[in-house]
């Protein structure tokens, strides 16, 4: 079982409702316990408040874009918390995850906040499986665990219309730390060049409407490039940020 795996059924059960209060500094992560209390008792504080951020970040994406009549994913649906803020807007939605856990807990939180809610389950596996069609996608958390971004995107963007997608920065500073260190890479994430994706966007018809700096990295959000953004009731078009370049070596 590759490493993120283990790492998410480790500690899914330990996070709790909705995960928002204590998501970080209470994991079991694959590091010397010395290094592994350091690191909750420090870096992983910081991290449960980037939490809120993205939180937030992600509410507003699904504010914009979600309504009654659309078909919402939430790829990597770990407790569930996205998968209700879309039922409560009357989407239809689609939750998606490798883990028995996590489907079994965001079954339970959309039992308990929209028992009416219009939602089939999905045990998959996003760096392999074929996604069910979408209008509106996200993926958090699930980037920075997969080494085969390439194929991934070949897949994920002709199955949806509009997408939010977080990222880590190999070029952020402490990145390059955990790069030069690798053991300090205690959740063995993996990085994703800001060119790269911007450009493999591109070359399959997307556009890069908004890029936002999160933590070490950063959160996109795409569409194809004849889309229209927003939910039906507010459509607009939206012009996309700087077209990128051909990858190339970034300093």
């Amino acid at each position: 079982m590759p490493d993120y795996r283990q790492y998410w059924q480790d500690n899914i059960a330990r996070w709790s409702e909705l995960y928002l209060d204590i998501s970080h500094g209470h994991e079991k992560l694959e590091a010397p316990h010395w290094l592994g209390k350091l690191y909750n008792s420090t870096i992983a504080k910081h991290e449960a408040r980037l939490m809120r951020q993205r939180y937030e970040l992600t509410a507003r994406f699904i504010d914009q874009n979600v309504n009654a009549g659309r078909v919402f994913a939430d790829i990597g649906c770990g407790s569930g918390i996205f998968v209700v803020e879309a039922l409560k807007r009357k989407a239809r939605v689609c939750a998606i995850d490798f883990s028995d856990q996590s489907l079994a807990l965001t079954k339970a939180n959309v039992e308990r906040y929209v028992p009416n809610g219009d939602v089939s389950y999905h045990k998959l596996d996003v760096s392999q499986d074929e996604l069910p069609r979408s209008d509106v996608g996200i993926m958090v958390g699930v980037a920075p665990y997969l080494s085969d971004m390439d194929s991934f995107l070949d897949r994920i963007l002709t199955s949806t219309d509009i997408l939010l997608i977080q990222y880590v920065d190999p070029y952020h500073w402490a990145n390059r730390v955990r790069r030069l260190l690798p053991f300090l890479n205690v959740r063995r994430l993996i990085f994703h060049s800001p060119r790269d994706v911007a450009f493999a966007y591109t070359q399959r018809g997307w556009r890069l409407l908004e890029r936002v700096p999160f933590g070490t990295g950063f959160i996109d959000t795409v569409c194809r490039r004849d889309a229209a953004v927003g939910s039906p009731d507010r459509m607009q078009s939206s012009p996309p940020v700087k077209s990128p370049q051909p990858p190339e070596a970034e300093r």
